[in-house]
């Protein structure tokens, strides 16, 4: 069979993609820079697609030539500027079910979201919700599948998880009793071959979730100790104080929460497993079981303890220049940094240009990194300020590399700090 992934180079559609060669199916993948999907997967086939602007039938047509299934992959836990959840959860979707319809395709699978009903009330549940339903009136051989939170290598959310358990006092959201039933990405896998290998389940939509509800404080304690730690120290947070920290974390973009993702959890997010269990012929993997079958590496342990601490680097880097501006600006007299400039050669008119010049300069910078704008290259440019000042003060002003405050010595470290920032940031 040949079937078009969409979503390729993310945590599901990487593992689908792997399932689906391993059946022995051949596989198109559909992403927004196909070379990364053909550098990872050997023997697949790669298109471009663009979820954020693909949103007629007439874009999809021309990848589903020679398809006979499709399986739609693609989901974002938050949204971003060039990111929502209508243009990737809803509008492209549907222009590419509607599509199927026109060409014919025999199979199509989406993977939506447990809690994507007629209860939803969060924009991210809503988005998928209206992707579902317009595929479920369609003359298709359809599958929808609504997985709770999917844990497994590479799952966002997990990483989400692992950070907050691997906190010296973990948070929670009121008491942490709100239920929910995380599902191995094995098991999402097996029911998705399932699926594209019989009809067994078309026309169905399926809860795929793990076969027992937890707490989320008992969620984040097991995962605590997959990770090695002692025991939890444990933070109850009021709901309202825990809605404004999540807008401002999400206002940040720091993290995958926001006041929606608050809002989920306190819904909770449980479900019958009866159909899947049905359709796997077997029990789905308990979340302890889950766990077991991939032991914590020492790499996982960094990434939960740096998980938070890399997006406090580059608020702090942000503050700096945006501070290192305003104080050269108005706080720091004039006076005092023209007579810094003038060894450099700098005085006359051009010493009141180069300073509010480079003040304006370090303040949009610092902004930018903060808004997370184009941050490989606002760091790169940072880099450039920075390697570019150390220069010109090694040949105006050397003596400063020897002063005991260390104002040149100190840019070392800072460039290693933006390359650090500028490595995270970076998209496949």
């Amino acid at each position: 069979m040949r079937v078009l992934v969409t979503g390729a180079t993310g945590f599901i559609g990487g593992h689908v993609i792997a399932a689906v060669l391993r059946a022995g199916h051949d596989v198109t993948a559909a992403a927004r820079m196909p070379l990364s999907v053909t550098r990872r997967y050997t023997g697949v086939k790669a298109v471009a697609a663009d979820f954020t602007r693909d949103h007629a039938v007439s874009d999809w047509l021309p990848r589903l030539d020679h398809i006979d299934a499709v399986i739609n992959c693609v989901g974002i836990i938050r949204e971003t500027r060039g990111q929502s959840f209508d243009s990737l959860h809803r509008d492209a979707p549907i222009a590419l079910f509607r599509a199927c319809e026109q060409a014919g395709i025999k199979k199509v699978i989406q993977i939506s979201a447990l809690g994507a009903d007629d209860a939803a009330v969060s924009h991210y549940h809503l988005s998928k919700k209206a992707a579902d339903d317009a595929l479920a009136s369609m003359q298709l051989h359809w599958v929808i599948l609504q997985p709770s939170i999917v844990y497994g290598p590479g799952a966002k959310s997990s990483a989400l998880f692992r950070a907050l358990a691997a906190l010296p006092m973990i948070p929670l959201v009121a008491d942490g009793q709100q239920p929910v039933q995380p599902v191995h990405v094995d098991d999402l896998v097996a029911v998705i071959l399932k699926a594209l290998g019989s009809d067994t389940l078309d026309g169905r939509k399926i809860t795929v979730a793990g076969p027992a509800p937890l707490s989320m404080k008992s969620l984040l304690s097991r995962w605590r100790s997959w990770l090695g730690l002692g025991p939890a120290l444990f933070l109850p947070v009021p709901y309202t104080v825990a809605l404004f920290g999540a807008r401002m974390l999400g206002f940040l973009g720091t993290t995958p929460v926001n006041s929606d993702t608050v809002r989920m959890l306190a819904r909770g997010n449980t479900g019958d497993v009866a159909p899947l269990r049905k359709a796997l012929g077997r029990e789905p993997l308990s979340f302890e079981n889950g766990l077991s079958q991939t032991p914590a590496q020492q790499a996982d342990l960094w990434h939960a303890q740096l998980y938070f601490l890399v997006p406090l680097l580059r608020i702090s880097l942000a503050l700096l220049w945006i501070a290192t501006g305003l104080i050269s600006a108005f706080a720091f007299p004039a006076s005092g940094s023209y007579a810094l400039l003038a060894p450099l050669g700098i005085d006359g008119w051009m010493a009141p240009l180069a300073l509010y010049g480079a003040a304006t300069l370090d303040i949009a910078l610092g902004a930018a990194m903060l808004l997370r704008w184009q941050v490989a290259r606002v760091g790169a440019v940072q880099i450039a300020v920075i390697v570019a000042y150390s220069l010109l003060v090694a040949v105006g002003l050397p003596d400063y590399w020897l002063h005991p405050f260390g104002p040149i010595t100190k840019n070392i470290p800072l460039v290693v700090a933006t390359l650090i920032v500028m490595a995270t940031e970076a998209k496949s």
